[in-house]
């Protein structure tokens, strides 16, 4: 059943990715003015998250804020679908990397490398990298590139985010539960492990740092997992430079983790994913309910 249910949404998804990428930003922007402006989905979660990280916004630049990221949103639906269709060479115009040698000369060298970044820009693009365009090679493509995933409940739904973010066959895909021992098993091979560490952590995480004002528990993956193998650790910056199009531009935290405190990977990873938000603030995944738990409780 589920094998058949699959097919026939792949199949559909598959049709409606081929209409032009305007018509499905035309149709997203309907889609998120119901949900956001009708039904009221997440509005008040995003509308207070904004608030109390920027407590110097008044609320007409609060409510803006709050409108143009439900405009982003839609139009990361928008192209998220499209992609599934699109041509590697229509992918490659859509994100440029600044200074792709933070990664090649890492490669070059023999090492693997985590690259951890928050859910800025479109995050779920981030499988195609080996196609945005760049001055030079990053080098980590196809098996190379591992993005960690988290399964969904449903195992439709879980076929169908495989299927779509993998469809270019650009990436291999781990999900995160696995992804210490995948990495462990592979440890002599030179990977880049894309992780996403901004939303809310598991209970027992003891990273906790200042983040948009407020006391916040950090996923600890990245500082652990880099710990594991000591590899470097890079952070990734997606910004939205117009419609359709992004930046990325990546910054080293550290080159071997055993030589910093603990703790030091987490608290940079917080203050430069803090700056690109401050730097664009309707940028970033504000529906989601970041301190659904509190410091204490977590």
């Amino acid at each position: 059943m589920t094998k058949t249910a699959f097919l026939l949404l792949a199949s559909l998804i598959y049709l409606i990715s081929l209409l032009p990428l305007r018509v499905h930003y035309f149709f997203s922007s309907i889609l998120i003015f119901f949900i956001s402006k009708i039904v009221g989905y997440r509005r008040y979660t995003s509308t207070i998250n904004i608030a109390r990280s920027f407590p110097e916004f008044k609320y007409d630049r609060v409510e803006k804020t709050v409108n143009k990221f439900f405009k982003n949103f839609s139009e990361i639906i928008a192209e998220s679908i499209w992609i599934v269709s699109a041509s590697r060479k229509s992918v490659s115009k859509m994100v440029a990397i600044s200074n792709p040698d933070v990664l090649s000369e890492i490669y070059n060298r023999g090492d693997s490398v985590i690259l951890v970044g928050g859910h800025t820009g479109n995050w779920e693009i981030i499988t195609r990298m080996e196609l945005f365009s760049s001055p030079t090679p990053i080098g980590f493509a196809g098996e190379r590139l591992i993005v960690a995933y988290k399964r969904q409940h449903s195992k439709l739904s879980d076929k169908l985010v495989r299927w779509t973010r993998s469809i270019h066959k650009t990436a291999n895909l781990v999900e995160s539960g696995s992804l210490a021992r995948y990495m462990l098993k592979n440890r002599n091979k030179k990977h880049c492990y894309v992780l996403y560490a901004d939303q809310t952590p598991l209970p027992g995480s003891k990273f906790v740092v200042n983040f948009l004002h407020r006391e916040t528990t950090m996923i600890n993956g990245p500082e652990v997992l880099s710990r594991l193998i000591d590899c470097p650790v890079v952070y990734f910056e997606m910004m939205r430079a117009c419609r359709g199009r992004y930046k990325i531009v990546l910054t080293k935290i550290t080159d071997k983790p055993s030589d910093v405190p603990e703790g030091y990977i987490t608290e940079k990873y917080a203050s430069l994913l803090e700056e690109t938000i401050i730097n664009s603030p309707d940028n970033w995944l504000w529906s989601h309910k970041r301190w659904k738990r509190g410091v204490e409780e977590n």
